[in-house]
């Protein structure tokens, strides 16, 4: 039922292989934001002929800090992403949710119910990031599922409604429908608003970094992203999907050395810190491949990014911290259509919140100082719906309760087993974070 991803070169073939809502502007470029200045209050309280200045009324007001839009910020400055994995549509899954397939107006599909239950942990994110898998179709189709996607733009309206900021799409569907897939991708989320890398129209958005400002003030993010395979095809141009090929490919070293100046020329255009976003196509997996470890870290061993996390093996995978640098493996699959029992972890997935703490323009500061995650079900109740199944509960059964409890047992014990600190990596509980926020403070 899901993607298959076909063998990098030289491997053999293979089967089985994350309106923006109310906190947001709806003219969002797709490229950055720009947080509004706090603090401009001056003094208005100094009548004229007076013989005496009082300082401490009429001292301008100090700016607020900025702590990121998570529960804690041990530091002056905090940036907050949310990420999850591939936004992973067949026939099955698209067709639940068709309004009038052929219109043309963006009313075809109405997925906002599909995503909605995500929309109380992005708002507890600063920034939330998708992973698309495929390319879109023009409105009104014709639309195709495996093995060469042309899903409906709908999608990317719903990711923007529910509150995704930003969206990665270097995957190895990126050349599904050529260059004509890709401009229709970008085009689509740059309509919707949402920021993006990965694959481009032209030669000069491929080389410009992705920064984003945090909406809390807290700092700017980079964002950076590569796939290791385009199932075999190859791009008209190299530049038009970022790539990073295997140890041994020919193109390798040429895809680290592209990786890190993005993040670099990210450093000089502001951000704070930067993430990296690698796309894998081994499938089904319990632990991270041979290429995951290998390629994730000699980009942590380059210095030049400050997280690492990945998708497109669609299942769930460890959370390792590799001499110092955090790395989540794969976050499997946000929404997709359900698969049998011999691939079933393709129904699961990861939500992860990654906080960032560091003062704001200072380099050297910051760091991973929280990992938030949730493991999560592609249906509800029998209906094709993103489902948390974590320990509070907060969007009921998901399945049934025995299975629930089976799988979040499982994701743990599979988050967990390459060390991961409990104190830094910790299952997100919204509820208790929800109450707390509610809490007046003393």
């Amino acid at each position: 039922m899901c993607a298959i991803g076909w063998a990098i070169a030289g491997q053999a073939q293979r089967n089985g292989w994350f309106g923006l809502d109310d906190r947001q502007t709806q003219a969002q470029s797709s490229a950055q934001q720009q947080a509004s200045p706090n603090g401009d209050a001056t003094d208005t309280n100094n009548a004229a002929g007076a013989s005496a200045l009082n300082k401490s009324e009429s001292a301008p007001k100090p700016a607020a800090e900025h702590h990121g839009n998570s529960p804690d910020c041990p530091d002056t400055d905090c940036i907050s992403i949310l990420v999850n994995g591939d936004l992973l549509f067949h026939a099955g899954l698209w067709n639940q949710f068709a309004v009038n397939p052929t219109a043309t107006d963006g009313t075809a599909f109405d997925f906002t119910n599909l995503f909605e239950p995500m929309r109380k942990y992005i708002d507890a994110s600063d920034i939330a990031i998708c992973e698309f898998e495929t390319p879109v179709a023009q409105r009104g189709g014709p639309y195709s599922a495996y093995p060469i996607f042309n899903i409906p733009p709908e999608v990317a309206d719903a990711a923007a409604h529910v509150g995704y900021r930003a969206c990665t799409h270097a995957t190895n569907h990126s050349w599904d429908q050529g260059a004509a897939g890709i401009a229709r991708l970008w085009d689509t989320l740059e309509a919707d608003g949402i920021a993006q890398t990965g694959s481009y129209k032209t030669e000069a958005d491929s080389t410009k970094p992705l920064v984003i400002d945090s909406p809390t003030g807290g700092g700017k993010l980079g964002l950076v992203t590569g796939t290791v395979s385009l199932n075999g095809m190859t791009a008209d141009q190299d530049w038009q999907v970022d790539r990073l090929r295997e140890s041994g490919d020919p193109h390798h070293q040429s895809d680290i050395d592209r990786a890190v100046a993005k993040a670099k020329a990210a450093r000089e255009q502001g951000a704070d810190v930067v993430a990296v976003a690698m796309h894998s196509v081994q499938e089904y997996l319990d632990y991270a491949d041979s290429w995951q470890v290998s390629e994730a870290h000699e980009l942590a061993d380059t210095g030049a990014f400050d997280v690492i996390y990945g998708a497109g093996c669609h299942c769930a995978q460890p959370i390792e911290n590799y001499n110092g640098t955090w790395i989540v493996y794969g976050l499997g699959n946000a929404v997709t259509e359900s698969a049998g029992p011999d691939t079933i972890v393709n129904n699961q997935g990861v939500t992860a919140r990654i906080q960032f703490a560091g003062k704001k323009g200072q380099s050297g500061t910051w760091r991973v100082s929280r990992i938030d995650w949730t493991p999560s079900a592609n249906e509800t109740r029998g209906k094709y719906q993103w489902c948390s199944l974590a320990s509070d509960h907060p969007d009921g059964t998901c399945w049934n309760e025995t299975q629930d409890a089976a799988v979040r047992e499982r994701i743990a014990n599979v988050i967990y087993s390459m060390g991961a600190d409990r104190n830094v990596v910790r299952e997100w509980n919204i509820t208790a974070e929800q109450a707390a926020r509610q809490r007046p403070s003393k």
